[in-house]
């Protein structure tokens, strides 16, 4: 009894203070610059057809895989020398019975890396789920595959928001159209938007469950919706022509400026507690950052025109757009302080951070138009999804 006490207390200490034995192996890093495609054989998914297409469309897409089968499984053991002759390192095995159950293997052993298993529903949405793990598994990272984006269409009259899945396959029209559109965001089920209609502009919430939308703000001065802050409360820029004056505002409209001046300011973002946000009080746009209640510090020293902040996940790094000849995209490391452009053709503009980290959603004209495109914090993935500007990724 005495022994085995001792030993508990090691184990126990040994979880506390040394963390566990074996660390999480990436078999992809997709923060290198250069990479190999990671080859994949799907095994086993033949009564599963939808959910075979949506893991291998999703993995495909942002091209870090390549995908090969779906091959036969009949339930026999996995033999690694089976695929030593060819180029797949990853097998990944579908058993279709009451439920869906997955197991990983690489292909130099014969026990699992990765075992799970998913309700028997052969759609998208567990083909996400099943994509989603196998990305997580192999690259250490959030996978993309349940972000979504909100974003702009321009009509001869009017400017519409739609809504698009991850890869701009699936696409919603609210229903919404206004005169001008400057900002959208969608947080939830709720889109939040700053528009002009008539001579007033406004501020505006609206809830795709019960498609009702509710007035928030109404003016005659500018009024442009910078970002949500939690489901609650959102940060805004009022400027009358003469004092630009940054907001933050809860759903019933009470208010408190957090920052006011004769410089003209735009494109308030929240982080954290910190505010960033573009002012020409230096001769020129630059992006800027403060904390509510204190002095703002410029973080854009390259070029001379720096607008359109967003905020990575993490609070790390900060995408923006820089005038360089056209608009490109740039992305500052906000703790090293390098900055890398990760755009070269057309114009590029208005970067959002998706939730996952590495990816972002930019508007680029480089076929044209004026298009949506999906792109990786390297610049190396650059995926045109649909037509359309503003957009703004989220979950």
């Amino acid at each position: 009894m005495k022994l085995r006490l001792i030993a508990t207390l090691f184990l126990i200490i040994s979880i506390v203070f040394i963390g566990p034995v074996f660390a999480e192996k990436i078999y992809l890093d997709i923060t290198q610059p250069g990479i190999k495609k990671l080859t994949l054989a799907m095994e086993g998914f033949e009564k599963v057809p939808v959910l075979f297409n949506t893991v291998k469309e999703n993995l495909e897409f942002i091209e870090y895989f390549r995908i090969y089968g779906p091959f036969p499984y009949k339930g026999e053991g996995f033999d690694p020398s089976l695929w030593k002759s060819s180029d797949v390192e990853i097998v990944v095995r579908a058993e279709t019975l009451n439920k869906i159950s997955i197991q990983v293997f690489t292909v130099t052993a014969s026990s699992p890396i990765f075992a799970k298993e998913y309700p028997l529903n052969d759609n998208e949405y567990t083909g996400n789920l099943i994509s989603s793990d196998i990305y997580k598994l192999l690259t250490g990272k959030k996978a993309p595959f349940f972000n979504r984006f909100i974003f702009i269409k321009k009509f001869s009259k009017s400017m519409g928001i739609f809504i698009s899945n991850w890869n701009g396959k699936t696409i919603h029209d609210t229903g919404i159209r206004r005169d001008i559109i400057s900002k959208v965001v969608l947080r939830g089920n709720k889109i939040f938007y700053s528009s002009l209609e008539g001579r007033f502009w406004h501020i505006e919430i609206y809830d795709l469950s019960t498609r009702l939308n509710k007035e928030i703000i109404k003016s005659k001065a500018l009024l442009q919706l910078g970002d949500v802050i939690g489901d609650s409360k959102f940060i805004y820029l009022e400027n009358d022509g003469e004092i630009s004056q940054i907001k933050i505002t809860d759903l019933s409209g009470k208010s408190r400026t957090v920052a006011s001046s004769r410089w003209i300011e735009s494109s308030p973002r929240w982080h954290a507690s910190q505010i960033f946000f573009v002012s020409n009080r230096a001769g020129s746009p630059q992006i800027y950052q403060a904390v509510e209640g204190a002095g703002a510090r410029r973080i854009t020293f390259q070029g001379r025109y720096n607008t359109e902040p967003s905020i990575s996940p993490d609070g790390s790094k900060l995408a923006f757009s820089s005038l360089v000849g056209g608009f490109q995209i740039y992305i500052l490391d906000l703790l090293s302080g390098t900055q890398n452009q990760i755009t070269k053709e057309g114009n590029n503009e208005q970067p959002s951070f998706c939730p996952d980290g590495n990816f972002l959603t930019i508007m680029s004209d480089r076929r044209g138009k004026k298009e949506i495109y999906l792109i990786s914090q390297d610049g190396l993935i650059q995926k045109p999804l649909t037509i359309g500007y503003l957009p703004y990724c989220s979950k």
